[in-house]
C-alpha cells in the first residue's frame, strides 16, 4: 500500500469548497489503495481529509509535532 502524506490547513476556510475537495480527494486515496499520513488534526481541513478516509474503511497515520 503506497503512503500519500498531506499537510493542509487546520481550518475550514471561508468557502466549502476545499472541504468538499479534501472529502473527495480523501475518497480517491482510498479507491486508489493508498493510506494518509497527515498533520494529525480533527478540525479543518485535516480533520476532513481524514474523516473522509476512515468512512471508506481506509488507513490513516496522523502525525503531530512537538
Amino acid at each position: 500500500m503506497n503512503r500519500i502524506a498531506v499537510f493542509c490547513g487546520s481550518s475550514s476556510g471561508n468557502d466549502r469548497i476545499y472541504a468538499e475537495a479534501a472529502r473527495e480527494f480523501g475518497q480517491r486515496l482510498v479507491e486508489a489503495g493508498c493510506s494518509l499520513v497527515y498533520g494529525g488534526g480533527r478540525v479543518g481541513i485535516m480533520g476532513e481529509l481524514a474523516d473522509a478516509v476512515l468512512a471508506q474503511h481506509g488507513e490513516v497515520t496522523g502525525v503531530i509535532p512537538r
